[in-house]
């Protein structure tokens, strides 16, 4: 009914967020009230979509798990308690509608649920020495929000992460690879480039080749900048219209496509009963297909900001 009366979707995003949030922070207190009490702090983290504040229907779960340094001894017990309780909350927010993560990017995975000492080596390594695997984990984590616990252990996580990427142009150049891999999804004769595999055959994926280049180029453009806190990708672009006054025509463009596109992809998945991710074009009216391709000039025009300003040309 928000979508119907026109509300504005940053508003809408906020709501459902807070919605998810207070979902998430139940699940961890029924979680707690089942175990011992914790042996040190934690922080419970979001990521990704939930991350960056911009979930709107139903999608998996993707979370992690920092706790306080331990001394050696204590390590696996602690980080055994940790991962038990993740199980609880990651198997009540299952049951209510959130599925698994099928990479099993979740805090009941020992890989995401680990003492802050060991958090920051991980971000370390990811940023000092990025291969394909460490762009693609670090760029889900890059867009993390705490939900229950300890502040200050993000604080300090933010604080490594910041140091560490300093002026880290390799570690910049393949996430602006990563950003540019799927140009604005028009072809050649201006027609929409569709899924060519057989399951999803024809269907065009608004998720990918729209509203992920929009959300990788946010990221890679506010780390650049150093900027700490700002994680939603519309927020992110009107940050960097703020810090580049001389670019804040085409950030201001970019935060119109991202809005715009995520409003059609959800009353898309609203009118089919799905994710909204993949569209049959012939169901779109003549306006709504005009309407998604000005959404694609943006996508362009930032994807060459990219290559020029991170030097993308001949990095491959």
């Amino acid at each position: 009914s928000y979508l119907e009366q026109n509300i504005p979707l940053s508003h809408i995003v906020k709501v459902i967020s807070q919605i998810n949030d207070a979902v998430n922070i139940r699940a961890i207190e029924i979680a707690l009230q089942k175990m011992p009490p914790p042996p040190v702090k934690f922080s419970w983290m979001a990521l990704g979509s939930q991350g960056r504040k911009e979930q709107l229907l139903f999608t998996d779960q993707d979370n992690a798990l920092v706790f306080e340094d331990v001394p050696k001894d204590k390590y696996e017990e602690t980080q055994a308690y940790f991962i038990k309780l993740a199980k609880y909350v990651t198997t009540s927010l299952n049951k209510i509608g959130f599925e698994y993560c099928e990479a099993d990017m979740m805090a009941s995975n020992p890989e995401w649920c680990k003492s802050i000492s060991e958090w920051n080596k991980q971000f370390e390594n990811w940023i000092l020495k990025p291969d394909e695997k460490a762009i693609l984990l670090s760029s889900i984590f890059f867009d993390y929000n705490r939900i229950y616990g300890e502040g200050t252990l993000l604080d300090e996580l933010s604080k490594t992460i910041f140091e560490a990427l300093g002026d880290s142009t390799l570690f910049f150049k393949f996430l602006g690879r990563e950003a540019i891999k799927n140009p604005a999804p028009l072809s050649f004769f201006k027609q929409f480039v569709v899924e060519d595999d057989n399951e999803q055959k024809d269907l065009f994926n608004i998720k990918s080749r729209a509203i992920m280049p929009l959300v990788d180029a946010a990221r890679l453009l506010i780390l650049s900048k150093h900027v700490k806190g700002v994680n939603n990708t519309a927020e992110r672009y009107e940050k960097l219209a703020e810090i580049e006054p001389n670019n804040e025509e085409l950030y201001k463009s970019c935060s119109y496509a991202f809005k715009a596109l995520s409003k059609f992809k959800t009353k898309q998945g609203l009118l089919h009963n799905n994710s909204g991710k993949f569209i049959k074009l012939e169901t779109l009216t003549k306006e709504e297909k005009l309407k998604l391709r000005r959404c694609f000039k943006p996508i362009s025009d930032i994807q060459d900001t990219l290559k020029i300003r991170f030097d993308l040309k001949n990095f491959i």
